[in-house]
């Protein structure tokens, strides 16, 4: 550097460190810029020399001097208006103008996504290795004076582009408004106060105005939710200074003096680069802070290192100083989960707020001062026994919610000198190198792994109890860090460490990348306490109805006061009986009466093993009308079991299936079962993915733990885990009698060729674990008697025939990964490569995963089944009996998953199959979509068809289109492993069928079409099928095709869990209402955006699904979709019968209220609560119907004709019969008008007009309590409801005894006035009977028969005049002539597979045991050989 730049540059000083220069921009030159880039690739060569000397162990490297950045600012940032970047270890790096670019280049990352990521790879090539910080715009007058020019815009969007985004506003207190506000509250009695509590966006509008974000003190955040939802947010806008930092640390290092210039807040938005700034202004929403950003004039959520970050960036920091991690943790806030916890006081406020209680609050004022005191008093006590019982539960929810989230312990936190400190987890902030202990923890952070192995429990996260092994992060400087694709080597929040691997005395140390709410945990959490909304139809209609009845009130509130006031009524008295008519018309235990059969629903399905979490959800699920399953633990059984295996022999051909694994040969196929796994020892137990226990625990051989092991058997850096034969040391034979196959070396030996025996033990050296996007594993292995290192891959076969050589592959590869797929077993692929004999362990270490898995030589299959769950088939068979319609959502193979849908049922024995493909164009841009038909059978038993109706495809090494594997499977869910692979089975009557296997036959798809083709019959009835990478094709590229495509699709494979979350909401826009049902593992996503989510697992994974069933089969699925119809139609009778009671009260009410008049305390007190309340609350005790599902899903509206018009005909015939009554009451001679006085007690309310409306009401309460308490076929008879059957004979008893013949004291106490004519009193029981009759004739059949069945189902089944979606979209498909195209026919009958199943090839398997003679019928393959076959020269073409 020469002396003009040194006299130009930026002296930073540090306590105890040399000043360190920093070159501005300005002053930059090209050898400048060479300079520092040698200083770079020097320092990185260095950093690799001490890892290789020391082992790796780095953190023991020279830390970078520390840097004073105030100092550094006041020395020339604060006048040249230069910000700095520095780097986390406190080297000054490239100076501000590139930050600038780089931020100026940032606003155009929302334009050009690749722009972004080519920007992303510049950044990290040359500062892979920095942090950068720069002082924050606002605290610089240069930029600031920039700023000014810039907008101030007062609306922006929060998280723009992502699915949580949201709309923002800024206000700011307008004291001209608050005034004006607070005199309409007093003037309005606080009412208005009330109004703005319940909407709270409302109160920010009244008292603050619009002002710039950048000015705001409060902002309102709109969310949307698919435009159907919207949720208001309102939130203070929060500072944060230095003196808080300067606090924190005198409360560290007590009596030193600190300079307030020198204290800085560090801000982190992405690509791990750090704004530094005095003051930061922040908001919470949500449980996620927002800071200032001013390079984009908008709040920006604060992220943490795992954004936008290199891989190589982690490996490159050595912890932070007490300022840095003091300065984060003020911004990122203490590492724990917050949960909002409100003290009970609190509570009961918002309870008592609630509008519900607001209204009985309401109620109970008016009827006290109505002297209503009986029902007024036991309202009173229902209400302080419904809030108690609230405030409880919520009380107790937050307390679980807390205690699942507390954060106790402590981590060992590794500090920017390399010295570990045992702090609590609590300090821990994005940026902190923790070491992992031993012993295990739990992880209270999202960190990275830089060095050892861990063995990890994520059943928390993943719903697996299957442990995982992590790794450490590759250092790749062109690779962006993501936790999904890098989910290996990132330990999650929640997760448990159970053991930790590393090299001699290494340390196991990881990269915290984030804390707190921004966890992986904390995101759970958060979806728990903030689930999207639902659209819940019946709900929403309810409030309309309710609405249309306070409208009804408004008007008898209008006439009553009117009327009244024309009589020239008391003042008081015109307002309490006024307002009294809305309590009457608007009953304030209507919504306590609408939970009850939602309570019993519940209470029936916790007696089925089914646990609800979301009461609302149960109607909900009463109106489903297509379920969606997903397949392993689902459908099947998770247990896999092994049927065989099928190497390939040196001839380059398949052998015949061996069945008894142990009695494969020592060679690599065997090595390959044996070494390729994750399976470890804990406690004595062998511990791993079940795929991978099943395999070698089928070899017989055994698993040694690295504790065991000899010294004299270690080798290498680390202690391996030792795979061992089975063979007994002392004997030099196999354990048990199972006489293994020889290889060419053991029959060699046996004659004496050979005199040693070779000793196969093998140590798993490295480990690369299994990825779903990969769809692989690898374990690279040295035999312990051999030199030289093997690579070992196992995953799915489409995956390993794009990376095993072509010539490796026998020919008919895809033929027979098709003919086992087709029979619904699991297939998984084997091969192996040998490494250069000169690698040694330390290169080992440092080979890419591409330069392992690639050049690979095929060594065969391993074929495994499970079985289809007991009642997997009735379950489906009773859906689709039911038209409900089920969807098969799988990770597995296509062909595997449609012989799935056969055997179980959702696809029928007769049924075409057309998969759907999308094939790319010569330049791989554009996409076309092919389809591929698939005849079903007509003659075929239904074992058989079941087991053979399925897809073939043309597969032909050679061709790239119209196969079902595909070059880029990188989006599709993993094939390798039980969590994420789904397998399959078939069913046990198949095992006793001659299963084709034949291994020379072809089975590709016939080009010519069947007969059956020709006259189109086969499109009435087809269903779509496709994999994840068509759906995600189809998705994006062709909207049109993708609503018919999902209209008829039920089979969709290679699913990954977003793609299913996508495919449930896609369903739910054609107007489905969707149940899914899944394992809890990858179904998450969909269980929550599903109508009705149904877990069958009992992990924290599945908290946000409403159901969870501790039966694990698909059972679950009708009970909950009955409880829901019975539910459902419980909801609407009490909701009819809760509005017909208010309307015919009304009715009473307006008719004596015309005289004068009125119903006694007494009559009101026994129609409230000996009527109306009893019958509601043991209305919904009749319980579901158990016998079949039917068709007809329930109404799940009320706004539509059928309610409608039962509740208008209901009221007419109660309007008739009491007008006809008082009209008849008139004419009778001995009658005497009412005659109102002047007496302010309530005995001048009794007369004839009140016992004749009494007395008609009274019946027509009893009346339609019965007629809407509907039974079959949703609900049993009535009858069984018993407790609901005698209220009803005791209060006809009542209510004729009260008519006819009522005691004194008993007409005394309800004031009732009895006719002197007896023949009037048995009229009144007449009007009872007919009207019984009549609304039974109404519900029964005109309602239920003519409206509902012949007009509105035969209205809303007919495709074409339908308001779902969906059945009009099958309309049109039921229109189309020549659509789909089919541009290949497969067809089940004349399958050449299935005809020459008798037929076998005859193979020379060098690795067998040579016998001349026929083999015995025992031979574990499945047919014998025929020496007498010659090949049928018309399939030659294709098997080539």
């Amino acid at each position: 550097m020469s002396a003009t730049q040194q006299s130009e540059s930026i002296t930073c000083r540090s306590n105890a460190q040399p000043a360190m220069v920093l070159q501005p921009l300005a002053d930059e030159t090209g050898s400048s810029r060479q300079a520092a880039e040698q200083e770079e690739l020097l320092q990185f060569s260095r950093i690799a020399t001490k890892n290789n000397l020391l082992k790796l162990n780095w953190w023991h490297s020279p830390t970078q001097p520390t840097i004073d950045i105030e100092a550094s600012f006041l020395a020339g940032g604060g006048t040249n208006g230069m910000p700095m970047k520095i780097d986390n270890n406190n080297s000054l790096s490239t100076p501000a103008k590139s930050i600038i670019s780089y931020n100026r280049h940032s606003r155009k990352k929302d334009k050009n996504n690749h722009h972004q990521q080519k920007q992303q790879q510049q950044m990290s090539t040359v500062t892979a290795d920095k942090i950068n910080i720069d002082v924050d715009e606002d605290s610089d007058l240069q930029d600031s004076q920039l700023l000014v020019k810039d907008p101030k815009p007062c609306v922006a969007l929060l998280n723009q582009g992502q699915p949580d985004q949201m709309k923002i506003s800024g206000y700011r207190l307008s004291h001209l408004r608050s005034i004006l506000c607070w005199i309409c509250i007093i003037l309005t009695g606080g009412l208005l106060r009330l109004v703005l509590h319940w909407w709270r966006h409302w109160y920010l509008l009244a008292t603050c105005e619009s002002c710039s974000l950048h000015e705001a003190q409060q902002v309102l955040i709109e969310e949307d939710y698919q435009g159907n939802h919207k949720l208001y947010h309102v939130k203070p806008v929060s500072l944060l200074d230095v003196e808080q930092l300067k606090k924190l640390m005198q409360k560290k290092v007590p009596g030193e003096d600190f300079d307030d210039n020198k204290l800085q807040l560090a801000v982190h938005f992405s690509s791990a680069h750090f704004k530094n700034c005095r003051s930061l202004r922040i908001i919470r929403c949500k449980q996620l802070i927002y800071a200032w950003d001013s390079s984009i004039n908008s709040f920006n959520k604060i992220n943490g290192l795992d954004v936008n970050v290199p891989c190589s960036y982690y490996h490159q920091q050595r912890g932070l100083s007490l300022q840095e991690q003091l300065s984060r943790r003020i911004v990122f806030g203490e590492n724990e989960i917050t949960v909002p916890l409100r003290d009970v006081k609190t509570l009961l406020f918002l309870e008592v707020l609630n509008p519900f209680y607001v209204f009985q609050i309401f109620s109970v004022i008016l009827w006290f001062a109505y002297d209503y005191y009986y029902y007024a008093c036991v309202i009173v006590l229902m209400s302080v026994f419904g809030i108690s019982m609230s405030i409880m539960q919520t009380k107790k929810n937050q307390d679980v919610l807390q205690e699942t989230v507390r954060n106790t312990g402590n981590a060992w936190i590794v500090n920017s000198k390399g010295i570990s400190m045992e702090l609590s987890t609590k300090t821990l902030v994005p940026g902190d190198i923790i070491e992992i202990p031993s012993s295990g923890c739990t992880m209270q952070c999202d960190a990275v792994l830089l060095s050892g192995n861990c063995i990890l429990d994520e059943s928390m996260l993943t719903g697996e109890s299957v442990p995982v092994t992590k790794t450490p992060l590759p250092q790749k400087r062109d690779v962006i860090f993501d936790k999904k694709e890098h989910a290996r080597h990132t330990l999650f929040c929640g997760t448990k460490v159970i053991q930790t691997r590393y090299i001699g005395s290494k340390k196991v140390l990881a990269f915290v990348i984030n804390t707190g709410n921004i966890t992986a945990k904390g995101g759970l959490i958060r979806s728990i306490l903030y689930p999207p909304p639902v659209d819940y139809k019946f709900e929403q209609d309810s409030y309309k109805f309710i609405q249309c009845l306070a409208l009804i009130a408004l008007f008898g509130f209008i006439y009553t006061l009117v009327t009244k006031i024309v009589r020239g009524t008391d003042a008081l008295k015109i307002a309490v009986e006024s307002l009294d008519l809305i309590t009457i018309v608007v009953p304030p235990a209507l919504p306590a009466a609408m939970t009850v059969g939602r309570f019993y629903a519940q209470k029936r399905l916790k007696t089925c093993n089914i646990f609800c979490i979301s009461p609302r959800s149960i109607n909900v699920a009463g109106s489903i009308d297509c379920c969606c399953f997903d397949k392993t633990g689902t459908l099947t059984e998770d247990g896999l079991d092994m049927w065989g295996v099928v190497p390939k022999s040196s001839t380059n051909q398949f052998q015949i299936p061996l069945k008894d694994v142990k009695r494969l040969p020592c060679e690599h196929f065997l090595f390959g079962m044996v070494t390729c796994h994750s399976i470890t020892v804990m406690n004595g137990v062998k511990m791993g993915d079940p795929l991978d226990l099943k395999m070698f625990e089928s070899t017989g051989w055994l698993l040694e733990d690295a504790n065991n092991i000899p010294e004299n058997e270690k080798y290498g850096l680390i202690y391996p885990t030792i795979l061992r034969q089975p063979i007994l040391k002392e004997t030099g034979k196999t354990e048990g009698t199972v006489q293994r196959q020889n290889s060419v070396d053991d029959l060699l030996a046996n004659v004496g060729l050979l005199k040693t025996v070779k000793n196969f033990d093998h140590g798993i050296v490295r480990e690369f674990p299994f990825t779903s996007n990969l769809q692989r594993m690898s374990v690279i292995t040295r035999c312990l008697n051999a030199s030289g290192f093997n690579v070992y891959c196992k995953g799915s076969p489409e995956m390993l025939q794009q990376l095993c050589l072509p010539q490796s592959l026998p020919n008919d590869y895809s033929q027979q990964l098709s003919s086992f797929a087709k029979k619904g077993f699991r297939i998984i692929a084997l091969a192996y490569k040998s490494l250069n004999p000169r690698l040694n362990y330390t290169k080992i270490q440092r080979l890419s995963r591409e330069d392992v898995e690639h050049n690979l030589e095929f060594l065969g299959f391993v074929v495994l089944e499970n079985r289809l769950k007991p009642d997997t088939t009735q379950v489906i068979k009773s859906l689709n009996l039911a038209n409900i319609r089920t969807i098969m959502i799988t990770g597995d193979n296509i062909l595997t998953a449609m012989s799935v849908a056969r055997d179980c049922g959702i696809v029928s024995a007769t049924q075409s199959v057309i998969t759907v493909h999308a094939v790319p164009d010569a330049g791989g841009i554009n996409f076309e979509l092919q389809y591929t038909l698939e005849l079903g059978s007509q003659n075929l038993t239904n074992g058989i068809g079941n087991l053979e109706n399925d897809l073939t495809l043309d597969l032909d090494l050679n061709k790239s289109t119209n196969k079902l594997v595909n070059g880029n499977l990188a989006n599709s869910n993993s094939l390798t492993s039980v969590k994420t692979i789904e397998t399959w089975t078939h069913n046990e009557e198949e095992e006793e069928l001659d299963l084709d296997v034949e291994l020379g036959a072809s089975s590709a798809s016939i080009k010519s079409p069947a007969p059956s083709l020709k006259d189109n019959s086969w499109r009435r009835h087809y269903i779509f099928a496709m994999d994840g990478k068509t759906w995600q094709i189809v998705h994006d590229l062709f909207p049109q095709q993708m609503e018919i495509i999902l209209t008829r699709g039920a089979i969709y494979a290679r699913m990954s869990p977003e793609q299913k979350q996508s495919l449930v909401v896609e369903l739910q826009n054609l107007d489905y209402y969707v149940a899914m049902c899944g394992d809890g593992a990858n179904d998450c996503g969909a269980l929550k955006v599903a109508h009705t989510g149904i877990s069958l697992s009992e992990t924290e994974s599945s908290i946000a699904s409403p159901f969870t069933s501790r039966n694990p089969t698909i059972s679950a699925v009708p009970n909950v979709i009955k409880e829901g119809r019975a539910a459902l139609v419980t909801s609407f009778g009490i909701f009819k019968y809760m509005a017909a009671y208010s309307l015919v009260q009304f009715i009473s009410v307006m008719i004596l209220y015309s005289i004068d008049s009125n119903l006694t305390d007494k009559q009101y007190l026994y129609i409230d609560l000996g009527l109306i309340s009893i019958f509601a609350f043991f209305f919904g005790k009749t319980e579901s119907f158990d016998g079949q599902l039917v068709k007809q899903v329930p109404l799940s509206s009320l706004i539509s004709p059928t309610p409608m018009a039962s509740l208008l005909l209901h009221l007419a015939v109660a309007t008739v019969f009491q007008v006809a009554g008082w009209l008849q009451l008139h004419q009778q001679s001995w009658f005497e008008p009412f005659k109102p006085g002047s007496d302010e007690s309530e005995d001048h309310l009794g007369c004839f007009e009140n016992y004749t409306m009494f007395a008609i009401s009274s019946f027509q309460y009893i009346i339609l309590a019965f007629v809407f308490s509907k039974g079959a076929p949703y609900r049993k008879p009535i009858w069984s409801n018993w407790p609901l059957c005698l209220c009803l004979i005791l209060n006809i008893m009542i209510v004729v005894y009260l008519v006819v013949y009522p005691s004194q004291w008993i007409a005394h106490f309800f004031q009732l006035i009895v006719p002197p004519d007896m023949d009037f009193r048995y009229i009144m029981l007449g009007y009872g009977l007919v009207a019984f009759l009549i609304h039974a004739f109404l519900e029964g059949f005109v309602v239920e028969s003519l409206i509902f069945k012949r007009c509105q189902v035969r209205r809303e089944q007919r495709l074409k005049t339908s308001k779902r979606k969906y059945m009009r979209l099958e309309y049109n498909i039921k229109s189309f002539e020549n659509w789909p195209p089919i541009t290949q026919v497969y067809d089940i009958a004349n399958d050449p597979a299935d005809s020459n199943a008798d037929l076998q090839p005859t193979y020379v398997n060098l690795s067998a045991e040579q016998n001349l003679d026929a083999q015995p019928s025992g031979f574990p393959g499945f047919f014998e050989a025929s020496p007498e076959y010659v090949p049928d020269p018309t399939y030659d073409h294709l098997s080539s």
